[in-house]
């Protein structure tokens, strides 16, 4: 048992409410009083530093050809030493899908003993598996996969393409089920290669064709389109993400070293109104643990593994310090949001009696500065004092302890109206 003393927590309004702070793997007890205990903990004194929940990324792209458990450890450590202790695999590139209950076992196995970050799965389709692809994707739903993914078209030659029509059948089939979803690509039936457009279109197209099944958007960076998303999730069960990557060069004139695209810049006044509001659901490092071939469309690039150490602090510093985005709001979209989006909350992504004790302590008086890609130096306000994984420290000092993540699955349901509290 642990006991921390003088931790300053965030709460809904601007102000830092002084805490004790009593766990285990999980958290114990909250209180702006003394903790009284039967046995003596281990007291630490955070002395006034920021206490914070660990960092939960939707999306990841971590396996890859070659040797999957050198991937995951190097990614997830990489997270680890960042404040992001959940990430969930969605794996674009993997030679070894997830179609089925045995496929998901054994990227369990994988995950148990390598990975430094807790980790949650989604699940693929195989429509070559016709007519029992529905029947397959509703098991791995049952086994506590977060979601199924759809990619539209697919970049890899493990995971067959999957036509609009034929996700229109899915849909009907598993329409009395509440399976969630996530559609990553295009609308390349008419347009034929990947621009802003023909992502937009590919969105129009799904929502088009859902019952009401959760929709979720892994990687937006287009204004109009987050403005449209933003406006018909009113009345469709749809969320969608942008890329850290992406908004530190719009904001902060980093160069992420992606090669992704982004159409913000004319916008960042409007963007900035959305984070000021509470208007943009999550944040996720889309981080790719290899470069993909040549030939990849851009709808599936992602952001170097490296980005992920000063990822969360670059949110805290450019967005709460500079642009005084409430921290409340950089919570939600660091880790709150994601943990209600994929059915993990109130077991990640809160700081609560009963939720794991997953922590990434921020110390406002001592600055980071770090180093792009593109070799240009930026400093950050406030650096992580230590990361923390179900009680345990995890990272501290610039040292990262032996993997002890593990497998999560979902446990509650991320449809809209089972939650009592919306992500916006």
């Amino acid at each position: 048992m642990k006991l921390f003393i003088n931790a300053s927590l965030p709460t809904a309004s601007a102000a830092l409410k002084r805490v004790n702070l009593l766990f285990d793997e999980t958290i114990v007890k909250i209180s702006a009083d003394d903790i009284a205990t039967e046995e003596s903990p281990e007291i630490i004194d955070l002395k006034g530093k920021i206490l914070l929940p660990g960092g939960i990324d939707a999306h990841s792209h971590i396996i890859h050809d070659g040797e999957p458990a050198k991937s995951i450890a190097k990614v997830s450590k990489s997270a680890l030493a960042g404040g992001w202790t959940t990430l969930c695999e969605l794996s674009y590139f993997s030679p070894a899908p997830i179609f089925d209950f045995h496929d998901l076992e054994r990227t369990i196995q994988r995950l148990n003993g390598t990975s430094h970050v807790d980790m949650a799965l989604w699940g693929n389709v195989d429509i070559g598996d016709y007519p029992y692809h529905a029947e397959t994707a509703q098991e791995l739903w049952a086994k506590g996969v977060v979601g199924i993914a759809l990619l539209t078209p697919s970049p890899n030659p493990a995971i067959p393409d999957i036509s609009f029509t034929e996700i229109m059948d899915l849909f009907m089939d598993i329409y009395e089920s509440d399976t969630a979803f996530a559609f990553q690509g295009f609308d390349y039936e008419n347009h034929g290669s990947f621009d802003f457009a023909s992502q937009l279109d590919g969105v129009k197209k799904i929502l088009r064709r859902m019952q009401e099944n959760p929709i979720h958007i892994p990687r937006v960076a287009s204004y109009p389109s987050i403005e449209f998303i933003n406006t018909i999730s009113k009345r469709s069960d749809i969320s969608f993400a942008m890329c850290i990557g992406d908004l530190m060069k719009v904001f902060g004139g980093i160069d992420p070293g992606s090669g992704l695209s982004a159409d913000l810049e004319e916008h960042q006044e409007l963007l900035f109104e959305l984070f000021r509001t509470n208007k943009i659901y999550m944040l996720s490092n889309s981080v790719s643990a290899a470069a993909a071939a040549p030939e990849t469309t851009e709808a599936f690039l992602g952001t170097h593994h490296s980005l992920m150490r000063h990822s969360y602090l670059w949110v805290l510093s450019e967005l709460w310090k500079n642009r005084k985005v409430p921290l409340a709001t950089c919570i939600k979209m660091t880790s709150e949001n994601a943990a209600k989006r994929l059915g993990l909350y109130p077991v990640k992504g809160a700081i609560e009696v009963g939720s794991d004790a997953d922590f990434m302590i921020y110390d406002p008086e001592v600055n980071t500065t770090f180093k792009a890609p593109d070799g240009s130096k930026h400093e950050l306000t406030g650096s992580i004092d230590s990361v923390w994984l179900r009680g345990k420290e995890v990272f501290s000092d610039g040292k990262t302890a032996p993997p002890s993540g593990k497998h999560i699955s979902r446990h509650t349901n991320p449809k809209r109206r089972y939650n009592n509290t919306t992500w916006i």
